[in-house]
């Protein structure tokens, strides 16, 4: 769904090249999370609402090439707001592109190296589309969408409620494939990033701790 909303001026980064930010959207009534990976010269904005200009450059200043990545086909968000102000190109999962009815997109697919080095692991059942992306760096991060939310009211770290998703045991079987990789870092859509220990959580949340 795109959004429009004042665009936040606050931005905190977690790790080295890795940022955060939120906002509450009055449309869905709900926290909305975002973030940033920057890696040398590049940088992706991941499920983004808008930034101020200030806040956008401590982000992206300088970058040679900037983009917009999507977790799934319901987190158009602010895409249309960077893709007019800025003219950025907007990325989704290729299953995503059909729900995204604002916006023109580039399509990716499972396994595809990205903008910043992101790699795209695709989470079937979820949200059309749902995909995490993936840096080694840093002891690892993933960026997640809505597979995995981190919020107060559902006591931290937890699957999509099975009201919203898609398949939810299907996204469960599919965020397995997250033990493969080595990271210490997650973010989420909704809910603050974990800055240590996040493959622990996960082990344990799918039971395999």
């Amino acid at each position: 769904m795109p959004m429009s909303m004042k665009p936040v001026a606050e931005v905190q980064r977690f790790a080295p090249g890795a940022f955060y930010w939120e906002a509450f959207s009055e449309e869905i009534k709900t926290d909305l999370s975002c973030a940033a990976w920057r890696d040398e010269e590049e940088a992706a904005l991941i499920d983004p609402v808008p930034l101020t200009m200030n806040a956008l450059d401590l982000v992206a200043a300088r970058a040679d090439r900037a983009v917009v990545l999507l977790t799934n086909g319901n987190h158009e968000r602010g895409s249309v707001w960077y893709h007019q102000r800025l003219h950025l190109e907007i990325w989704a999962h290729r299953d995503a592109a059909p729900e995204l009815k604002k916006t023109k997109v580039r399509t990716f697919a499972d396994g595809d190296t990205l903008t910043a080095g992101l790699q795209v692991i695709h989470l079937p059942g979820a949200a059309a589309g749902e995909s995490a992306f993936y840096t080694p760096k840093n002891g690892g991060i993933l960026f997640m969408g809505d597979a995995l939310v981190n919020m107060e009211s559902l006591g931290g770290l937890a699957f999509l409620p099975d009201k919203y998703s898609k398949d939810p045991q299907q996204s469960r079987q599919s965020l397995r494939k997250l033990l493969d990789l080595e990271f210490e870092m997650m973010t989420f859509a909704h809910g603050r990033p974990i800055v240590k220990g996040a493959k622990e959580q996960v082990a344990k949340l799918l039971g395999e701790a």
